[in-house]
């Protein structure tokens, strides 16, 4: 069965609304797939012309960067980064007392403090001292703290913490710990130029 269709302006508006919706569908079709892919196509291509410029400018600046750590590799270490002392007794000593001032400071009881031979590394000599302390936990806290906030700079290594059987049922029961303090002072051009110490006999090089 035929279907009449409108004539005269309903009927014109009706191709014309038809025309349009053939228009839309073209539209969602074909022409906007293409604009994302367009559009996709720059935000990629903005991306990589800025990775390209920001490694040119890197490329620019390395030679200041590598003159710049060259620079810091050979700069002398600040006094305030090393202890003081011609020797290593003396600089052991000094390192002793800083040591046993913090300890008193923070409540810390020192059983006993052994200076252990000093080590060439590069330009310096590395002062250790180990310690043997009884103190509580929060104690033991506030004194590490004060080691590595301290002046010159000093380095906490092999440190070994044991409760104290007779003090369990405490609230804070003491502990014995133990442990490395490392400081280092400046190498005269003598001990510098030395050869390193060889192993003694029976021991692991």
């Amino acid at each position: 069965m035929a279907i009449a269709l409108p004539e005269g302006r309903r009927g014109q508006a009706l191709a014309l609304g038809l025309t349009a919706l053939v228009l839309v569908a073209a539209w969602l079709a074909v022409v906007q797939p293409l604009l994302d892919t367009y559009n996709e196509a720059s935000d990629e291509l903005g991306r990589r012309t800025a990775l390209a410029t920001r490694m040119t400018e890197l490329a620019a600046l390395l030679p200041e960067l590598q003159r710049a750590a060259k620079s810091q590799t050979t700069a002398v270490a600040p006094a305030a980064a090393t202890l003081e002392g011609v020797s290593d007794s003396v600089a052991a000593a000094s390192l002793q007392g800083l040591v046993e001032a913090m300890a008193t400071s923070t409540g810390a009881h020192l059983t006993s403090t052994e200076a252990l031979p000093a080590e060439q590394v590069n330009a310096y000599r590395r002062i250790s001292l180990r310690l043997t302390v009884d103190a509580t936990w929060p104690v033991l806290i506030k004194l590490l703290q004060q080691i590595e906030r301290g002046t010159p700079r000093m380095f906490v290594d092999e440190l070994q913490i044991h409760a104290q059987p007779a003090a369990e049922k405490l609230r804070e029961p003491p502990l014995d710990i133990s442990f490395l303090v490392l400081a280092f002072r400046a190498a005269t051009a003598a001990e510098a130029k030395a050869p390193a110490a060889l192993p003694a006999a029976g021991t692991a090089p």
